[in-house]
């Protein structure tokens, strides 16, 4: 889908649909509020010493499981989008450049200004490795959190995964290893965050393209050079 260029822009397309929009704001939201209440749940601060701390901490985690099953459905639809979505044909696109070696190093020396960054698909080598290393995180936090989930619930849902998540359990070596890399992909989360942000004004600014508000409009487009927007 493309649109007709205004003046000064030399390339204008849709490149992101609504349902991955969607999607990217409701992860935002989920995983701020999920560090927020997880880091009350492994230090509660609300303490006035009395019976009713209980009721304050259990709401927090209730809180904390409510949002950790909008981030496991999340996951899933971005996972099926990825491969049968309307931008799945130009994000699988993008394993291209993250196999070819020339690829890499076309995108390492644009980041140094040797060059402009050309990619075959939506994204280049190391932005598909750090979205792909973010969903790895995200699947790792559903499956320990499901595991902390069954410990806590026994009936319903969580009576029904118990089984399958004690097996899981046991593949990650008890549930202190869990709980472990459970709090460690927080911090790959928190640390992710600032970066990601950082990365794409420096991506608008540097590649004069529309980074900052693409997943606001879903539209991609590329600046023209000062002289030739001048003409």
């Amino acid at each position: 889908m493309e649109r007709s260029e205004p003046k000064g822009v030399e390339h204008v397309a849709f490149v992101y649909s609504s349902a991955n929009r969607i999607l990217h704001w409701i992860r935002a939201v989920v995983i701020t509020g999920l560090a927020v209440t997880g880091f009350y749940i492994a230090r509660p601060f609300l303490s006035a010493g009395g019976s009713s701390d209980r009721l304050v901490y259990a709401e927090w985690v209730s809180w904390h499981t409510a949002m950790g099953f909008v981030l496991i459905a999340a996951g899933i639809l971005r996972i099926y989008l990825f491969f049968f979505g309307k931008d799945s044909r130009s994000e699988l696109r993008s394993l291209e450049d993250e196999l070819s070696a020339r690829s890499w190093v076309t995108q390492l020396k644009s980041y140094f200004f040797i060059g402009e960054l050309k990619k075959k698909g939506m994204y280049g080598p190391l932005q598909f490795l750090s979205y792909s290393l973010i969903m790895l995180f995200v699947v790792l936090a559903s499956l320990t959190g499901l595991v902390l989930y069954v410990h806590l619930y026994h009936q319903g849902l969580g009576g029904m995964l118990y089984g399958p998540m004690r097996v899981v359990e046991s593949w990650m070596g008890g549930l202190a290893t869990v709980r472990l890399i459970h709090h460690i992909t927080m911090w790959g989360f928190l640390i992710f965050i600032p970066i990601h942000i950082y990365m794409v004004i420096w991506s608008a600014i540097r590649f004069r393209h529309s980074a900052v508000d693409i997943m606001f409009t879903g539209y991609d487009y590329h600046l023209k050079k000062r002289a030739d927007a001048e003409e």
